[in-house]
């Protein structure tokens, strides 16, 4: 079973974007591995505020 785990700024996790991200990266993996794995692929969506979220050294807020 394929699991994709995505982390983010919390702030780009709309409803629209959650929705398009999972069926999206869902098709992707069945691209790869065949439509047998659609049943079975997870995608986890983190959500991380931008403060807590480190860039070369420093805070991404």
């Amino acid at each position: 079973m394929p699991l994709i785990d995505v982390t983010l700024y919390e702030d780009r996790l709309d409803e629209r974007t959650r929705t398009e991200l999972i069926a999206r990266l869902t098709d992707a993996a069945v691209d790869v591995f065949g439509e047998a794995v659609r049943e079975q692929t997870w995608v986890v969506l983190s959500g991380v505020p931008r403060e807590r979220w480190g860039i070369a050294g420093k805070p991404g807020a």
